[in-house]
Parts: C-alpha cells; structure tokens; sequence
C-alpha cells in the first residue's frame, strides 16, 4: 500500500516530498529527477530515464512511480500530461509509461501477469493494451485470461499530451474503463476488466521496457526518457 490518493503533484516544489521511498522503483539518482518542463516555461516535470547498462529494479529496466492498490466496484480518476522528446527514435522494443498494475496472489500460486491496463510506446505508436480474466493458480494452472490491445495512434513529439483514465474495477457486468486523451474519449468498456485478486490494480507512471532483459544484444537505443507532469488520483 504505497502512495496517497487522493494524490496532486505538479513537481512545483522540485522535489518529491509527496512520494514515500517504497513509492519509487527506480536505481539511480538520474533515473527521476525534477527539471524545468521542456516547452511550457515556468513549469516543472519529473524526467524519468532508463539506461539499458544500469541495474535492474524489481527485475527489469524501469523507472517507475507508484500508488496504493484501489478497491474494487469504486469509480477511479487519474490523469498526468506526458511529454515524448523530440529526438525519440522508434524501435520495436516496447516502452510503457503507464500501467494499471494487479496486486498477485501469491499465496494461491500466481506468478506474472499482464497488467489490466497499460499504455505504452511501440515504434511511432501510442498502445493501449487491457487483460482480465480468472488467474491461474496452484488448484487451477490453465486459468482463463484475455488479452487485447484495443487502440493506437501515432505519436507526436516535442509535445504535451493530457490523459485520463477512469476506472471501476470489476469481474462483472459494472466493471468501466474509459480513456481520454486531449479531451477526447479514445477508449471505453464496459464488464469484466481485471484479475479475480484480493486487491484492485494500482497506478504506476514513468519508464519501463519490458523486453529489454531478454534481448541477447542491446537494444539500438540504450536510453530512454519522458517527462510526466500535473500527476493526480482520486476516487469520483
């Protein structure tokens, strides 16, 4: 149970008073630091970095912030604006910037899953991927799990971008999900849209590339940052 909601952070006091140390996955001092907003003056952001040659965290290159896990059957706000660089080069190695993560059950034998939401960068891409379904455990090692990516977009750079995600968490019919970006509603279900866990999904935002651990070689592009601003969560 890690972070606060309700939760504001537009970064103005440059530091990260707001985000308890189990709040932060990341490995190094650079890895999120708080810069003056890249073309918006007198604004702060946090840049988040990863480095293909800098340690692991929790297994993985990340640099990730995090909330405390939500409850089901409760209707969810959380939004951020969210800044790729102008000199982003695209690859096919998946960057998420934002997931919706489950809170496993270990004791029943769960191991790794997909997250319930996510959104992330592939190539030139905004992706949005969800996953829900009965989890696999010691009694039952099939499960039942559905994936989709149900939307993308081509991205932009050198610019802001506003998302909103509202979300009730749910393995029935009332469960919501619905996406906006830049006051636009690009996504929304409604039904089963999680894992049947003791817990609902928690927020986590910043850099994270999944695949890296498993490549053979690096990756042509060893860095890569975002900046996130104007952070916030709440229930609704």
């Amino acid at each position: 149970m890690m972070g606060r909601i309700p939760m504001y952070d537009e970064f103005a006091t440059r530091d990260f008073s707001r985000w308890n140390s189990l709040a932060k996955q990341v490995c190094c001092n650079g890895s999120a630091v708080v810069v003056d907003a890249p073309k918006w003056s007198s604004k702060s952001a946090v840049r988040f970095e990863i480095n293909f040659y800098q340690p692991l965290v929790k297994g993985a290159h990340r640099s990730e912030f995090r909330l405390q896990a939500t409850e089901f059957h409760r209707l969810y706000e959380y939004g951020f604006k969210i800044f790729v660089p102008l000199g982003w080069q695209p690859d096919s190695n998946q960057v998420v910037v934002m997931q919706m993560h489950n809170v496993p059950d270990n004791w029943k034998g769960e191991w790794g899953l997909a997250p319930p939401l996510e959104l992330s960068l592939l190539n030139d891409t905004w992706v949005l991927r969800t996953a829900w379904g009965q989890v696999p455990t010691w009694l039952d090692r099939k499960g039942d799990i559905r994936h989709d990516a149900p939307w993308s977009q081509p991205f932009e750079r050198g610019k802001w971008t506003n998302w909103i995600f509202r979300t009730k968490w749910s393995l029935d019919k009332d469960g919501m999900i619905e996406v906006e970006k830049d006051g636009n509603v690009v996504f929304q279900r409604h039904g089963a849209n999680c894992y049947n866990n003791l817990l609902a999904p928690y927020l986590k935002f910043g850099v994270y590339a999944p695949s890296w651990v498993h490549l053979s070689v690096p990756p042509e592009f060893k860095t890569r940052e975002i900046f996130f601003t104007d952070v916030f969560a709440r229930e609704i």
